[in-house]
């Protein structure tokens, strides 16, 4: 392997996984995103150009150099999600969900024509469970096929230094070592404690609904009417839609014990909850501001997903934050090349 250990990012989205291995060393010589408002805000952050395509018609090669076939050291991956995830469970299938069922496939065809010496594939924990379980099997399968050695397992991204509880599959490959999960570096077992709300935005200027930061375009608050403003006066710390009188309580929640994060407040004091591509509302989860009567910001999401403060995405309000829930954490993503490094290291 090369000095500089090199890298292709697929499914890249906004970014977060090629910062994350930019972070711990890597040259990062190629990406593809299949929406164009992503790719705009990936080449912001990680300033590589992304191919805009469907990884479905697209020829491995061109992401890659010119001869870079079994010499590229990463392969980085993190197909979409929505059907896997445990939020789906009950609901009836799409095309859609077929559609994105087979994207792991994309993953192993360009393994297997770029031969890279290392694969990390991310995605949600219920692609091992239930039904899903036997589609993550063959994907294993087709993976030691091609050579590899395979670690995998769940991790939490709060326990590698990320304000935010975010529970993930990682599946680490390696055709020239034995590979490893990282271990984690945060948390009661850890020299370090876990990365709290107050660690990641306390230091941000305070807004009201519909305000916004001079300076900041991701720093904006979503617009709340005066009713949403009057429940969430009413949520104390930690509080959620359970602490609503009866009167603000939607007539959806009555009686309904499902759920029971919507209009939640995050705690100061705690890793923030699992950021979605809702999470700038608060109807779609816990995503209060801990003391403030609005949802968090594009900022601070960013934050507690652990970008760079400087990160701008591109896309309007919902673009925005699809982005930002559906990133890798950037430092989860470091923590999980440099594992790379550390049984694959550079020749120096």
């Amino acid at each position: 392997m090369s000095a500089v250990p090199t890298a292709v990012d697929v499914f890249s989205g906004c970014g977060g996984s090629s910062l994350g291995v930019v972070g711990a060393g890597f040259e990062v010589v190629g990406a593809v995103e299949v929406d164009e408002v992503a790719a705009i805000s990936y080449r912001r952050a990680v300033g590589v150009a992304a191919t805009v395509a469907d990884i479905r018609d697209i020829s491995p090669e061109t992401l890659a150099p010119s001869g870079a076939q079994g010499e590229l050291t990463l392969l980085f991956g993190c197909p979409p999600c929505q059907s896997f995830t445990d939020l789906r469970r009950g609901r009836s299938r799409t095309s859609a969900d077929d559609e994105r069922d087979r994207m792991p496939d994309e993953y192993v065809r360009f393994a297997s024509r770029l031969e890279p010496r290392n694969i990390v594939f991310e995605n949600v924990p219920g692609l091992v469970a239930g039904r899903h379980r036997t589609s993550f099997d063959r994907f294993i399968t087709s993976l030691t096929t091609l050579g590899y050695r395979i670690a995998w397992g769940v991790l939490d991204a709060a326990d590698f230094g990320v304000p935010q509880r975010r529970r993930r599959l990682v599946v680490v490959g390696s055709r020239v070592a034995t590979p490893r999960l990282p271990e984690p570096t945060h948390g009661p077992t850890t020299r370090h404690a876990h990365k709290v709300v107050r660690d990641a935005i306390a230091r941000l200027p305070g807004l009201g609904s519909g305000e916004a930061s001079d300076g900041d375009p991701m720093h904006r608050a979503r617009h709340h009417s005066e009713l949403v403003v009057e429940r969430l006066r009413h949520l104390g710390p930690d509080g959620s839609r359970r602490d609503l009188p009866q009167r603000l309580q939607l007539r959806c929640h009555l009686g309904h014990d499902g759920h029971k994060d919507a209009y939640g407040r995050m705690s100061w004091d705690k890793p923030a909850p699992t950021l979605t591509s809702g999470c700038t509302n608060v109807t779609r989860g816990r995503f209060c501001h801990p003391e403030q009567d609005r949802a968090i910001t594009p900022r601070e999401a960013l934050l507690l997903q652990s970008f760079p403060a400087d990160v701008i995405l591109a896309g309007g309000a919902e673009a925005v934050a699809a982005q930002i829930g559906n990133a890798v954490p950037p430092v989860m993503a470091t923590a999980i090349a440099a594992a790379v490094l550390d049984f694959d290291p550079p020749n120096l």
